[in-house]
């Protein structure tokens, strides 16, 4: 946690120096308020907190994305697509994997039957079925494996290993990029990202991630920690890249206004959408971890 501030600390500093100010200096202060306490009630507050956490996320997520996903769609569509995502978020959260194939084809089921009443012109109806099942499954289904690694065996500690070792390599891409960024990675998507932040963030999840785990997963090995960060990292960023993929389709720099400096909710979670079922799976078919 020290490590993560005094990093905040630093790229402050060099915001200043460069003359970046505003909107960086914004987001760097809401990080180092809100990240400290989210931490805290994992540690010390109930087992359930993350999972009402998640389960916030989900419906600000959803909401997020319907509007940039189909800006005109109806008030009812959206509550049916938001609730929808929370209840398979919610299934999942609390063990019941076993109910979630079958909560899938209600899903398709009511997601048809919803278009068939609502759509005033049939041949857009796939793809409205379509956009509503995608945001389902990209925010309700995978943000759902962040509960999932909660519920693990040592899953405080392994939630706590995905939250930081996430937030590292965020916190090091933006650095290095800004310090030393020069070549850029996918401009069509996201003008400003480069490799430099690219290996910058990789190389601050692993730092972070073996602190971490030398300090409350001493049964982890080196090797598999950095492994892990690595995956980790490389999942946190292809997360970043596909929202920011959503936001360009959208025409927007932000998917809301949620949190000073730092955009929506959507921004907050992309890191976390393909990195936490990384590291369940990981845990659960490499480590042989158990809920």
């Amino acid at each position: 946690m020290i490590s993560v501030l005094r990093t905040h600390y630093s790229e402050l500093n060099y915001c200043q120096r460069d003359g970046m100010g505003g909107l960086a200096n914004k987001k760097i202060w809401t990080g180092a308020v809100i990240v400290p306490p989210l931490v805290i009630l994992i540690i010390w507050g109930p087992s359930f907190i993350l999972s009402v956490m998640v389960f916030a996320a989900t419906v600000l997520g959803l909401a997020e994305f319907y509007k940039l996903a189909r800006p005109e769609s109806k008030k009812v569509e959206r509550l049916v697509g938001i609730g929808l995502g929370l209840i398979l978020t919610v299934l999942l959260a609390t063990g019941n994997l076993d109910l979630a194939p079958l909560f899938l084809v209600l899903i398709l089921l009511i997601l048809t039957l919803l278009f068939m009443g609502t759509s005033q012109d049939l041949a857009s109806t796939i793809t409205h079925i379509g956009i509503s099942l995608f945001g389902i499954l990209y925010i309700g289904f995978l943000l759902s494996h962040v509960s999932l690694v909660r519920n693990l065996a040592n899953g405080k500690q392994w939630a706590l290993f995905l939250i930081i070792t996430v937030w590292a390599g965020d916190i090091s891409a933006f650095s290095s990029g800004s310090l030393f960024g020069r070549h850029k990675l996918y401009p069509k998507i996201s003008p400003k990202k480069t490799y430099e932040g690219l290996i910058g963030g990789i190389i601050g999840s692993m730092i972070i991630a073996l602190a971490f785990a030398l300090l409350f997963l001493p049964q982890v090995g080196t090797g598999t920690c950095i492994l892990l960060a690595i995956g980790i990292s490389i999942f946190g960023q292809l997360g970043d890249f596909s929202e920011s993929m959503l936001k360009r389709s959208a025409r927007v720099k932000d998917s809301g206004d949620l949190i000073p400096g730092h955009g929506g909710m959507l921004d907050r979670i992309d890191s976390f959408l393909f990195s936490s079922p990384f590291l369940y799976y990981s845990l659960i078919y490499l480590m042989k971890e158990t809920p």
